[in-house]
């Protein structure tokens, strides 16, 4: 698809990409054939993350450098900050963003080309929603919780898109003022595979002490609650019986840790917050998806 003129952008940002061991290589091969460029936003590299995102060269790759505020530590506002960083320097109608632990499956390029050149005329659509598979431990455990969910990742960056709150979304700001309106998108089956949590306990650690460090996780990691089968309720988890993105073979297979669902290890008790989310899973499955439905995005007929 690639041509002179550049219709389709990827971008993303990333900064310790091998301390929190994100699957950085293969998250931007997975998107590469279909995109015209890819922007990667580098921050402060401490570990290898620029020669790391460098080693793919495939010449797609655009790669830009930026400075980290340190007085940015409340809410992860940071990374809404980088998304947009990112995001300014892709030149293409469309853009598709890519967090560094997320992939895209090489049987949904064509879904995604189909739907680009579907909507790319239509003034109502801002951006196109896709659905996430969220892993967790391994590559055959879903979080059962959230395979409903949406993310809404590909834009039309023209349409004067911004990143919010924790990177987590974006709302559309009208000739970039102040007021915000939501995001009209329209849903798809293009998947998004989320690997974040295959991981060993150590790595979970790690990453959650990072994410603590800029105010942005509730989660606890302590001596009494240290493993996997502790730090996600059995209640949320199910088994994945369905092919993997090629890109992530080698990593999955050489992944050392294998979740149990018989284990008796797991915890059951769930917590207040955790009540609240299982009920209103419960009522977008039963009743409407109104009731998980993020109030930054609008859904659009197709």
């Amino acid at each position: 698809m690639a041509s002179n003129e550049v219709n389709i952008s990827g971008f993303m940002f990333i900064r310790d990409a091998i301390r929190l061991s994100y699957p950085v290589v293969p998250c931007i091969q997975s998107i590469l054939p279909v995109v015209d460029e890819f922007v990667v936003n580098v921050g402060p590299d401490e570990d290898g993350t620029l020669d790391l995102v460098q080693s793919i060269d495939d010449p797609k790759i655009r790669i830009v450098r930026s400075s980290w505020n340190p007085h940015m530590n409340t809410g992860a506002l940071v990374y809404a900050q980088q998304t947009n960083i990112a995001m300014f320097n892709c030149i293409g109608r469309w853009a598709i963003y890519m967090q560094a632990d997320e992939i895209i499956h090489e049987d949904d390029h064509d879904l995604i080309r189909q739907n680009l050149s579907r909507y790319a005329d239509d003034p109502r659509v801002d951006g196109i929603a896709l659905r996430e598979i969220n892993f967790y431990g391994d590559g055959q455990t879903i979080v059962s919780k959230a395979t409903r969910r949406r993310r809404f990742w590909i834009i039309k960056p023209h349409h004067f898109v911004l990143s919010r709150g924790d990177a987590a979304g974006f709302t559309v700001h009208p000739k970039y003022k102040e007021a915000s309106r939501p995001l009209n998108v329209v849903d798809s089956e293009i998947r998004l595979f989320n690997y974040s949590a295959v991981v060993t306990p150590e790595q979970m650690r790690t990453k959650i002490e990072r994410q603590q460090k800029r105010d942005w996780s509730d989660k606890s990691f302590n001596e009494e609650n240290n493993d996997l089968y502790k730090m996600m309720p059995r209640q949320f988890v199910a088994r994945y019986d369905g092919t993997h993105p090629a890109v992530m073979a080698d990593l999955l297979a050489n992944h050392p840790v294998t979740m149990d669902l018989d284990s008796p290890g797991w915890r059951t008790q769930l917590t207040k917050k955790e009540r609240k989310k299982a009920f209103k899973v419960w009522l977008a499955r039963n009743v409407s998806e109104r009731f998980i439905r993020p109030r930054h995005v609008r859904f659009v007929k197709p």
